[in-house]
């Protein structure tokens, strides 16, 4: 499985306390945005779980200040597994 990156901004997010931590819409434009997630399952270890929080927050951020992201995550997945901050 190949890892793919969706550049742009964050349209929408929703965050909760649930297996989905975060749903965010990113991409360059409200229409071609695409789903991503980031999710919480339990039984993650300590380390893990706040790295997770901290992309959360990181998009959260993002979008408060209109600052596009890097999302990483597998061709035939929705699921974020690193995420950068774009100057």
């Amino acid at each position: 499985m190949a890892i793919v990156q969706t550049l742009g901004l964050v349209h929408r997010l929703k965050l909760t306390d649930t297996l989905i931590l975060a749903w965010a819409y990113i991409g360059p434009d409200p229409a071609t945005a695409e789903l991503l997630v980031i999710l919480q399952p339990i039984g993650l270890a300590p380390e893990e779980a706040a790295f997770r929080g901290a992309m959360a927050e990181a998009l959260s951020m993002a979008l408060a200040t209109r600052q596009p992201v890097m999302a990483y995550h597998q061709d035939n997945s929705a699921e974020i597994t690193m995420l950068q901050l774009q100057a």
